[in-house]
C-alpha cells in the first residue's frame, strides 16, 4: 500500500514538475540572449524548475529547491549555472547528452543553447527503454530523445558539445569519451568531484584527461557546494 501511494504521489509530482520545467523553457525562449551568459539568471531559472528529489542530503543548502517526491534537475544549481554561462560564449551547432534520466538537465540545456544558437541539433540518449518524463515538452526546434541506446550507437559522429553523464564507472566514462567525447570541440562531464560515485570512476578519468591533454585543451571546473562537500562537480574540456 505504501509503495502504491508513493508511486501515485510521484506521478502527480512528476506532472507538476514537468509543467514548471515547461514554463521556464517558454521563458528562456523569449528572454534576451545576454541573460543566458549571466550565471545569476541561470541559477534562478534552475531553482525555479526545482531539483530532483533525493533523500541523501547531498544538495546542502540547495535542498530547499528540491521538488517533493518528484523529478527535477539532478544538479547543484551554482555548478550548472556556471557551466552554462561558459557555454554561452561558444558557438554550438550540435549537442549530444549521454545519460538522459528524467531529461530535466537536457531540456534546460537544450532550451538555453537553442536560444543562443538557432538551428542547433540537440540529442539525448539513455539505455533505459522508457521515454523521459520531459520528452513530451515542445521546443522551439526539434530535439531528439533516443531510448535504449548507449554512446556505441553514435561512435565516431562529431558534435560540437557532448555532455557525458551516463554510467559513471571508469570503464564506461572512458568508452563514452572514446565514442563521442574525444572528437567534440567541447566535452562536458558530470560528477568529476563526487565522493558518492567514488574516486576511481569519473574523478579518476577527469584527472587523467587533464594530464593527457595538457597544452592541447583548456579545462574548466565548477565545484561549488554550499557545505564544501565533494558532490557532483562539472568539468568542461575545450579544444
Amino acid at each position: 500500500m505504501k509503495r502504491r501511494l508513493k508511486k501515485w504521489i510521484y506521478a502527480i509530482g512528476s506532472r507538476v514538475a514537468v509543467k514548471k520545467l515547461e514554463r521556464v523553457i517558454r521563458e528562456i525562449e523569449n528572454t534576451e540572449t545576454e541573460k543566458l551568459a549571466d550565471g545569476a539568471f541561470l541559477e534562478a531559472k534552475i531553482r525555479q524548475i526545482g531539483l530532483r528529489h533525493d533523500g541523501r542530503g547531498l544538495y546542502g543548502d540547495d535542498g530547499r529547491d528540491m521538488n517533493f517526491l518528484a523529478p527535477g534537475l539532478w544538479q547543484i544549481p551554482g555548478q550548472l549555472a556556471g557551466a552554462m554561462a561558459l557555454l554561452a560564449r561558444h558557438r554550438i551547432a550540435s549537442f549530444l547528452e549521454v545519460g538522459t534520466a528524467d531529461g530535466f538537465t537536457f531540456s534546460f540545456m537544450a532550451a538555453c543553447l537553442l536560444r543562443l544558437n538557432p538551428g542547433l541539433k540537440a540529442t539525448t540518449i539513455d539505455i533505459n527503454p522508457n521515454p523521459a518524463s520531459s520528452s513530451r515538452i515542445a521546443f522551439a526546434a526539434p530535439v531528439e530523445f533516443v531510448v535504449g541506446k548507449t554512446s556505441d550507437a553514435f561512435a565516431e559522429r562529431v558534435f560540437d558539445l557532448v555532455f557525458i553523464d551516463g554510467n559513471h564507472s571508469y570503464e564506461w566514462v572512458v568508452r563514452d569519451y572514446q565514442n563521442v567525447g574525444r572528437q567534440a570541440r567541447v566535452c562536458m562531464f558530470h560528477d568529476i568531484n563526487d565522493q558518492l560515485c567514488g574516486e576511481q570512476s569519473v574523478p579518476r578519468f577527469w584527472k587523467e584527461l587533464k594530464v593527457a591533454e595538457s597544452g592541447r585543451a583548456d579545462f574548466h571546473e565548477f565545484l561549488f557546494h554550499s557545505s564544501s562537500d565533494k558532490v557532483m562537480g562539472i568539468g568542461i574540456r575545450i579544444r
